[in-house]
């Protein structure tokens, strides 16, 4: 029996990886614990060389980041907020009442931007630049396979959730134009065939960098479009009637299960939910490094920032979503709107347009990480150029046919968001940063008995991996 990741991750902080080596290099022994800590500068042979300090100082001022904290605090919102949006309504109609989703979507907003500074400040007290080197430097170069497996599991549900999506945006688009016949399965394998598969034969993707703002115009509409249907009355189904319920073609709006206080179990549908939608810490290092003047306040304040913003956006669109349609909020919630309504309709196809462009960076990340993790396992075929081509049609055959089995969106972003949530949010930025203090501390230290209250995370990210999994099965597939 595999034990999963995330149960993994949360015991391997008990072991040592690097068999009680420190992996990070001191070049002077720090006292007791401060909570500015020193960025300690890694060994290279322009040290070991005469003039090698000059040589040193024009690499670090090559490597100084160039964002203000105001660009920081926007990319990051940017890179966050993303399809996640689109099933936030569906979790709050597993069952939560409306004052417990918006401070569930508080807590985890400011724990998930706790977590995310860890990363920061582990980065400030070791140099490292990426979220594999400080995983590599806290637990040995030899389970560096872990985060590339990690990045490749992330990336791959995501590219199924992203299909998924989009045979449900362009089918419904079909449709509303006359084309009965546009189910969603022939959808998604047509647009495998004929779109993804030659955007991912792409191999300089760097044309696609536009996606980015492409995905926040779509949030940013969206979030527009389903908090004015919800104002407008044009759903209602009390009287007066609105105007696409009374055409008929949809679901009608259900409020049975609607509630003010309401917290249970099937609240980890919810919170699994937003395990997916603030998910951006493997990227961590790259904000910190890129950040003009970079310190763990001005990082905090970027963090704590861009996650406010978020919470804001998620939940809007989760509170109008639910105010429109109630229980009958489904999983995509652009599927439930009037094929007849051009709100819902111009926002479906600023959605798909976003999906399509931005599936190739969420497939290359995919293959990278899995490329990464085989060629470390000792698997090196998968990594060889010359199978690029099989690498890519094997992977999007698989991923094609999971998002055609896996019709419900909901299910998969709940079993994302509770695995891969658990894990990159709460338990993985927990262990590597403590691992850090103690390296560079020692476990006797005031600063490792205040990181060690971080721990704290683990058993909070194992929980909600188990029991998400579990309540996401039973209101999906169980139900």
């Amino acid at each position: 029996m595999k034990v999963p990741s995330c149960i993994l991750l949360g015991l391997i902080v008990l072991t040592d990886g690097s068999k009680g080596n420190p992996t990070f290099i001191v070049r002077n022994k720090l006292s007791n614990a401060s909570s500015n800590y020193t960025p300690l500068l890694k060994q290279s042979s322009s040290l070991d060389i005469r003039g090698g300090a000059s040589k040193d100082t024009t690499i670090q001022k090559e490597d100084e980041g160039k964002s203000s904290v105001t660009t920081t605090i926007f990319n990051l919102a940017n890179n966050v907020a993303g399809a996640g949006i689109l099933t936030l309504a569906a979790g709050k109609a597993s069952g939560t009442g409306w004052i417990p989703s918006i401070l569930t979507c508080m807590a985890l907003a400011f724990m998930s931007a706790h977590t995310f500074i860890l990363i920061g400040k582990a980065c400030e007290m070791t140099g490292e630049k990426t979220f594999k080197g400080l995983w590599a430097g806290a637990f040995g170069e030899r389970t560096s396979w872990i985060v590339d497996s990690m990045v490749f599991i992330q990336c791959f549900l995501v590219s199924i959730i992203y299909t998924g999506l989009l045979g449900d945006i362009f089918s419904a688009l079909l449709k509303s134009l006359g084309f009965s016949y546009a189910n969603r399965t022939p959808v998604i394998i047509a647009a495998a065939t004929c779109i993804f598969w030659p955007l991912n034969m792409i191999k300089d993707l760097s044309g696609l960098a536009f996606t980015s703002i492409l995905g926040l115009v779509a949030v940013l509409y969206t979030v527009f479009f389903v908090v004015t249907r919800s104002l407008d009355g044009s759903y209602s189904a009390v009287e007066p009637i609105g105007k696409f319920i009374a055409e008929g073609g949809i679901v009608l709006p259900s409020f049975e299960k609607s509630s003010l206080w309401n917290f249970d179990l099937n609240s980890l549908v919810l919170i699994s939910n937003l395990g997916l939608a603030f998910i951006s810490h493997y990227n961590a290092p790259s904000y910190w490094q890129s950040l003009k003047n970079r310190n763990t306040k001005r990082f905090t304040k970027v963090a704590y920032s861009a996650y406010t913003i978020l919470t804001l956006i998620y939940v809007t669109i989760m509170c109008a979503g639910y105010a429109t349609f109630g229980d009958a909020c489904k999983g995509n919630i652009l599927l439930n709107y009037s094929s007849n309504d051009i709100l819902s309709t111009l926002g479906r196809v600023s959605t798909g347009l976003s999906i399509v462009f931005g599936f190739p960076l969420i497939s290359n990340g995919a293959r990278e990480g899995l490329k990464n993790a085989s060629s470390a396992l000792g698997v090196a075929s998968i990594s060889d150029p010359r199978n690029r081509t099989v690498l890519v049609t094997v992977l999007l055959i698989i991923t094609t046919l999971l998002s055609i089995v896996l019709s419900d969106i909901k299910l998969i972003a709940g079993l994302t968001g509770a695995l891969m949530g658990s894990s990159l949010v709460y338990i993985c930025p927990a262990i590597i940063y403590t691992r850090v203090v103690a390296q560079l501390h020692g476990k006797g230290s005031d600063a490792y008995r205040v990181a060690k209250r971080n721990i704290a995370f683990i058993p909070f990210g194992i929980f909600t991996a188990i029991m998400g999994i579990i309540m996401t099965l039973k209101n999906t597939i169980l139900k």
